[in-house]
């Protein structure tokens, strides 16, 4: 897009409006649009044959961008499509499916960016509750539990879905504790604008009923991730400290297939599921049971285990995660593996907290991501946009790191060593020490390392 500034000036750009539209028959029109209306550019995609997207571009910019949409389309055109939802290719479950007007936002976050100087969040994941029927042994969001708090309305949390879309998010990612708790779940995601955002939930699984599956596919709810600690019912449950719950988790994600909604397995690796098989065999029991999609997070030090830096994979075990989501992506059948060892690694998009997402505890507070116990501001005190400015302004964030700071040595001796056991969760950023320009040489390989990124470790 570099090509669009040569000729349009900043000013300009920070007055460029985009729109999307979709007709009937399926093909989405883009237009971006200057002061006083003024076309700018148009782009028409569509799903041709063998489920390729096309696009053609119109407007006195279109030269400026072919080249960059033609490079996009190779890209996507390469990707495993997992499902098809309304005739719509869908690559994976925390985007929108292609065609869509909510999938095209990604144009006008790029462009707003340019015009900024700052990023825009695509994902933002919301915390709309701290009850939970599980008591697991490794919460990441235990220690985020205040009982003197309370959780946000109905009406507040309406509020930021809308503040959070209009920020540039394209995907609204509900969950808890257990979201599927509060009675107004379904409000909540009938009030994400489809033509905007896609909306989804993180569960266990265990309030999964055929009615309330009814009532989330009727809200909308293009996907959920269903929490699944192990291959084996008895070290599940064992984990989660509630007797069937594995059974319960698989039995509510059929339903919610028969009802339509895309759903996923959300699991973590460590050392020695890893290195016994286990995390592999969940792989393959999620495939043969249905499921659209596994993740795989790294077992991160958050939560009940933020003191633990010893839970943190070493390179084999990363490597053999890495090759295990790229053996089953390869395959033709229509699954996926989403493996954070993939995406926030060198290969991949780097740290997406305060960078690509962010995270609301269900008081309001704003952190880079839900395993990350910081905090910029809360939205009871004021806009979303006034803290994530904040928080990408912030010597730390405004730099992109090549990975997740959670797993960063560097990262954890700044700011996460002089947090107490006994602190209250999360911590304003202001109260901690780090100012980001601790640098360890060796955290990037060389001839990786762009200019423009700090170093990780």
């Amino acid at each position: 897009m570099s090509g669009l500034t040569e000729h349009v000036s900043e000013s300009l750009l920070k007055r460029v409006k985009v729109s999307s539209t979709e007709t009937p028959d399926g093909v989405v029109h883009t237009e971006v649009a200057g002061p006083l209306g003024v076309r700018l550019l148009g782009l028409k995609t569509w799903r041709g044959p063998g489920r390729k997207i096309h696009c053609d571009l119109s407007g006195p910019f279109k030269g400026s961008f072919a080249d960059k949409v033609d490079a996009f389309l190779v890209v996507v055109n390469r990707l495993k499509i997992i499902a098809e939802k309304d005739g719509k290719n869908v690559y994976n479950l925390y985007n929108p499916a292609m065609p869509t007007p909510a999938a095209m936002r990604h144009l006008e976050r790029k462009l707003r960016t340019m015009a900024e100087k700052i990023v825009f969040p695509g994902t933002c994941t919301l915390s709309v509750t701290p009850r939970c029927p599980c008591r697991c042994v490794h919460c990441s969001a235990d220690r985020f539990v205040a009982r003197d708090r309370r959780e946000l309305t109905t009406e507040e949390l309406l509020s930021v879905v809308e503040q959070a879309v209009d920020l540039g998010v394209s995907n609204v990612v509900f969950t808890g504790g257990e979201p599927l708790v509060r009675k107004d779940l379904p409000e909540l995601i009938a009030h994400v604008d489809k033509t905007r955002a896609h909306a989804m939930i993180f569960t266990s699984g265990i309030l999964l009923t055929e009615e309330k599956v009814a009532e989330l596919a009727e809200a909308g709810l293009d996907s959920m991730n269903v929490s699944i600690d192990a291959d084996r019912p008895e070290v599940h449950d064992e984990l989660r400290r509630v007797p069937g719950a594995f059974q319960k988790a698989f039995e509510g994600a059929r339903r919610a297939r028969a009802a339509g909604i895309l759903t996923g397995v959300s699991t973590y690796g460590c050392h020695e599921t890893v290195q016994n098989g286990a995390l592999e065999h969940l792989v393959q029991m999620a495939r043969d049971e249905g499921f659209h999609e596994i993740t795989i997070f790294d077992c991160v030090p958050t939560g009940k285990f933020l003191s633990r830096p010893d839970v943190i994979m070493g390179r084999k075990d990363i490597k053999r995660i890495r090759a295990l989501a790229q053996k089953v992506n390869a395959d033709p059948r229509p699954f996926g593996v989403v493996a954070q060892a993939e995406a926030n690694g060198y290969d991949g998009g780097g740290c997406f907290g305060g960078f690509a997402q962010f995270y609301m505890t269900c008081y309001g507070d704003i952190n880079p991501c839900d395993f990350n116990p910081i905090t910029f501001g809360n939205v009871l005190e004021e806009p979303l946009e006034m803290v994530w400015r904040r928080m990408v302004s912030h010597p730390e964030y405004a730099p992109h790191r090549h990975s997740c700071r959670m797993q960063s040595v560097r990262y954890r001796a700044e700011y996460i060593e002089p947090i107490t056991d006994a602190e209250r969760l999360p911590v304003r950023i202001e109260r901690l020490p780090g100012d980001g320009t601790l640098l360890d040489a060796s955290a990037a390989p060389p001839a990786r390392r762009r200019v423009e990124v700090k170093s990780d470790e």
